[in-house]
């Protein structure tokens, strides 16, 4: 009798550890997506072209800086905060009600087809490298759409 309970709580136990042992992959890594944004798995081009306009000088000493990237039936725009009056500083900005330094408060996507998505949580990283950015996204809408994707070339600044 003792060995049967035993056949069964190693069985038990065995399975348990098999079951746990699942990956830890969440499938929240972004895919490879040069100049393109993939919402819900659906991939839109972007074109390459990429605006930025200064609004100055914050209440809470950061500056807002918002960038525009523009596709064939997607546009995105990005209400960013930094710590320079001179332009996007490179590094992780997060999503904040508060106007603070790397934060976006504001981000807007919107389809050729009327359709708008406004995320309220995930990041934008800023990479920069002589007169390029690279700007790399993982976003959750209100409506929990998933939108991520990455733009690389030169911002045109707008005064």
């Amino acid at each position: 009798m003792k060995k049967l309970i035993y056949s069964i709580l190693f069985l038990a136990v065995t399975s348990l550890t098999f079951q746990s042992c699942k990956s830890d992959d969440d499938n929240n890594s972004i895919p490879n997506l040069s100049n393109q944004v993939s919402i819900d798995g659906t991939v839109y081009g972007l074109d390459g072209t990429g605006f930025l306009e200064s609004y100055g000088l914050n209440t809470d000493g950061s500056f807002d800086w918002d960038v525009e990237l523009d596709g064939t039936d997607v546009d995105i725009y990005f209400d960013l905060n930094t710590n320079s009056e001179n332009g996007l500083v490179a590094g992780t900005y997060t999503y904040s009600p508060d106007r603070a330094e790397f934060t976006y408060v504001d981000s807007n996507i919107l389809l050729s087809d009327g359709t708008n998505y406004s995320p309220q949580e995930g990041t934008v990283i800023i990479a920069l490298s002589g007169d390029t950015t690279a700007i790399t996204f993982n976003l959750t809408a209100v409506d929990g759409t998933v939108i991520q994707g990455e733009w690389s070339g030169t911002l045109t600044v707008i005064n």
